[in-house]
């Protein structure tokens, strides 16, 4: 599937319209409308829900977001003198008429080049799949920064984000800059404090991904008595490789404080 670049506000598509959220606590429950409604996000799917199946997927997007993790990463971006930053994020609705729904989110980093058109520079596919559209656009823009940090270090030792945690997109483990250099031992304290938590939440992000791949092979067995088809992935020069999956107690799935660089 090819990724298309996002269209800028000034320009907005004929096929999608896009409106800029009012209140960026949106209710997941507005989202149970019909995609057409105004309330709801925007749909690339204009199939009527009863007319789908049991299961009904949509697209959605949204051209960045107030939430805090997708702020961070705006502003790093900003920070990093990337030209005229545009985030889109993509989200893939599985809409079942029992079971709560599953988000699957990709964000996608563009920037304008000499023509005045997008190009992609980056895109990144959340691993999990999330209840709210909320959830996944913060996941993958979590996912983002962390890659993001890691493939600019060098410019990010000398900003106040240095002590990002950083992970390259082929590995595992995730590793945040040794603060020792500041003496402070409150700061160590809350950097060592921000490893063992972000090790936490990258295992929790992993057992609700199975969790929820086991309740998908359930839905699927209830509806048809097959199992759901593994999408293809999708080959594009600016995609990242989704996280991969380890045991808690494997040290490569930790995140540590890199006392020198490898």
């Amino acid at each position: 599937m090819e990724v298309q670049p996002p269209v800028p506000p000034s320009a907005p598509s004929q096929e999608q319209p896009y409106e800029e959220p009012e209140d960026p606590a949106i209710d997941p429950e507005d989202l149970d409308q019909d995609p057409d409604d105004g309330d709801a996000p925007p749909s690339d799917d204009d199939e009527d829900d009863d007319e789908a199946g049991p299961v009904v997927i949509t697209t959605h997007r949204w051209f960045d977001y107030p939430l805090p993790v997708p702020r961070m990463l705006r502003e790093t971006l900003e920070m990093l003198h990337y030209d005229q930053p545009w985030i889109t994020y993509v989200g893939t609705r599985y809409r079942h008429p029992i079971l709560h729904d599953d988000w699957d989110m990709t964000v996608e980093i563009s920037i304008q080049d000499e023509f005045g058109s997008h190009r992609d520079v980056y895109v990144r596919h959340a691993p999990t799949h999330r209840n709210s559209y909320e959830a996944a656009i913060s996941d993958a823009a979590r996912e983002a920064l962390t890659t993001l940090c890691h493939t600019h270090r060098d410019d990010m030792a000398i900003t106040s984000r240095r002590y990002y945690p950083c992970r390259s997109a082929e590995r595992l483990d995730a590793w945040i800059a040794n603060p020792e250099a500041e003496q402070n031992p409150r700061l160590e304290s809350t950097i060592e404090y921000l490893a063992t938590l972000n090790t936490d939440y990258n295992a929790a992000l992993d057992e609700l991904d199975m969790v929820r791949y086991e309740n998908r092979k359930l839905r699927a067995w209830v509806a048809h008595g097959v199992e759901l088809a593994e999408e293809e992935p999708v080959e594009d020069p600016a995609d990242a490789p989704c996280r991969k999956k380890a045991r808690y107690h494997d040290p490569e799935a930790r995140t540590c404080i890199r006392h020198h660089e490898d």
